[in-house]
């Protein structure tokens, strides 16, 4: 019994344009609450 060779299958290639970074995502929401709590806080 003979079985085909093994090909692996290529990456899926990601679409370059027009997708945003889950990083930059994390900053708009981490940015504005740093800046609240700083603000709140007593002096």
């Amino acid at each position: 019994m003979t079985y085909p060779h093994y090909r692996a299958q290529p990456a899926p290639q990601r679409p370059v344009g027009g997708t945003t970074s889950p990083v930059t995502y994390v900053l708009l929401i981490t940015a504005p609450a740093v800046i609240a709590v700083a603000a709140l806080r007593p002096r």
